[in-house]
């Protein structure tokens, strides 16, 4: 009974920013790809303009990966930004481990980050554990905060 509390307690500090803003963020994984996907809405006056996609990066540049605590631009986890005329912006975004126990708490943050930058009328982000992903990918401070914390001998200077 005490596991089942704190997982309800730990989902409902993950949820608690999307239902205080009254827009629930939706969080579907789909069975034959395991793929999740986060999706979060918000309301904009008539006539505000979508974002570019150098907003929407610059947003998930302050995201952290909670297992390896850098942010998911730096470590190349972002692949694809699609944004549509009418404000709605897709990301699609690799994990560093297909079976990321922390995968919910990242595409919270990553929705979040995204459905706030100006313009943005609704975020979808996929986490998607089949885009390709290896260190070969990580920014240059990236690749020395890396080495420092795992000690990688793979990656080069």
């Amino acid at each position: 009974v005490a596991t089942v509390v704190l997982i309800a307690i730990g989902i409902l500090i993950i949820l608690l920013p999307s239902i205080m803003r009254h827009s629930p963020l939706s969080i579907r994984r789909s069975p034959l790809t395991s793929v999740f996907t986060f999706t979060d809405s918000a309301t904009m006056p008539a006539g505000t303009p979508p974002p570019d996609s150098a907003a929407v990066v610059t947003a998930l540049g302050k995201v952290i990966d909670p297992e390896v605590g850098i942010s998911i631009v730096d470590l190349g986890l972002v692949h694809t930004v699609h944004i549509d005329s009418s404000g709605s912006v897709d990301v699609a975004v690799a994990l560093t481990v297909a079976e990321s126990p922390l995968v919910s708490e990242l595409g919270t943050l990553a929705s979040e980050a995204v459905i706030a930058v100006p313009g943005v009328r609704r975020a979808t982000v996929h986490l998607d554990p089949k885009i390709p992903w290896d260190p070969s990918r990580l920014s240059p401070t990236a690749r020395d905060l890396y080495r420092k914390r795992f000690g990688d001998p793979k990656l080069r200077k």
